[in-house]
């Protein structure tokens, strides 16, 4: 299993775009909610299985950004498609930077944009130390964009509303665009590979298989951070989104690295449920988490998954499960066998 969080600015679209990555295999799973602050919910995708945190837009709701990125394995920043609207996206751009963690930008609200995509991605670009580098230009009918073009395949897609993209041949005025963007991209993940470095210097032609290898290397070594774009409402471009995260995005023994040695597990959310109590959202790390055995020191009441009803023998390692009757266990925390742990400065609450 993997986790990924998903924040950005209020109104910004996360809560739809998560709800359209969990529908994409068509099958969702449990959930755990926390009104107006966040949400787990839990979905297979390709035989893979993925949690996705969602927290809520907002200073406010900033408190447990810090314990949901320690419990992941990516971060997905939801924008909309405003150049205005970038300053927002400050808060967390400098959280995810922080925690170290991988991250993808998704430049959503894409059916109604007010800026151009690359206005977008240099606005972001003033509040991040990372080079954020496009993944994918836009291919637009008038001022409506009906599709994207993926830079690394050099395919272009065709939207639907509320239906999966279609191939569709690349329009000629769209080429010079893509040409440049694609020349950009490769430039930027070339500072960190010589062997795409020395084909560009050699103008070898690139092959999308090694770029996406790269990719992958550069992403899980948090080296810059790629931007897609799209529309969660109208299920648009959320499956290229979905497919980078499964080819990209680290296993959890890199998350367990970031919290250091000791570490079995990580608390992530919590909340009081009716009619159970004290109720944490756990994510195991560096080993299991089982009913009636020791985690911080007392053993661990009951389990269940996200529902808080299906019940759980135990949560495996990089798996997301929900402890009850253990009210020894905190959110914000790292657990080892004998006792609690403190976060790193980074993943403690912010006000």
């Amino acid at each position: 299993m993997r986790v990924f969080t998903v924040l950005g600015p209020s109104h910004s679209g996360k809560s739809t775009l998560v709800e359209a990555l969990a529908a994409l295999d068509g099958k969702p799973g449990k959930s755990f909610e926390i009104p107006g602050l966040a949400r787990a919910v839990s979905f297979g995708y390709m035989d893979n299985d993925w949690v996705a945190l969602d927290i809520a837009g907002g200073s406010e709701n900033l408190g447990p950004v810090g314990s949901a990125l320690a419990a992941s394995d990516a971060a997905v920043l939801v924008v909309p498609a405003d150049a205005d609207a970038a300053v927002l996206a400050a808060p967390y751009l400098r959280m995810i930077e922080e925690a170290n963690v991988p991250a993808f930008v998704f430049i959503n609200k894409t059916d109604a944009p007010n800026s151009r995509m690359s206005e977008v991605v240099s606005a972001l670009q003033t509040y991040s130390r990372h080079h954020i580098v496009l993944r994918e230009v836009p291919i637009r009918e008038g001022e409506t964009i009906v599709g994207v073009v993926d830079l690394v395949s050099e395919r272009a897609w065709k939207f639907h509303d509320g239906a999966p993209s279609t191939l569709m041949e690349i329009p000629a005025a769209v080429r010079p665009r893509e040409a440049e963007a694609r020349g950009e991209m490769l430039e930027s993940y070339a500072d960190f590979d010589d062997k795409l470095l020395e084909e560009i210097i050699e103008d070898q032609k690139v092959m999308a298989e090694e770029v996406y290898d790269v990719a992958a290397r550069v992403l899980q070594h948090n080296d810059l951070v790629p931007a897609f774009l799209g529309s969660g409402e109208h299920r648009n471009g959320v499956n290229r989104l979905m497919k980078a995260l499964r080819h990209e995005a680290p296993e959890a023994a890199v998350a367990a690295g970031r919290l250091g040695d000791g570490a079995i597990a990580v608390g992530a959310l919590a909340d009081t449920v009716k009619h159970l109590g004290k109720t944490v959202l756990v994510r195991a790390l560096a080993g299991e988490v089982a009913s009636g055995k020791p985690l911080a020191g007392e053993n661990v009441g009951s389990v269940t998954d996200l529902d808080a009803k299906s019940p759980l023998e135990r949560i495996s390692a990089g798996a997301v499960g929900l402890t009850v009757k253990s009210d020894h266990l905190n959110a914000g925390q790292a657990f080892g066998a004998e006792s609690a742990l403190d976060l790193p400065a980074w993943a403690r609450p912010h006000a």
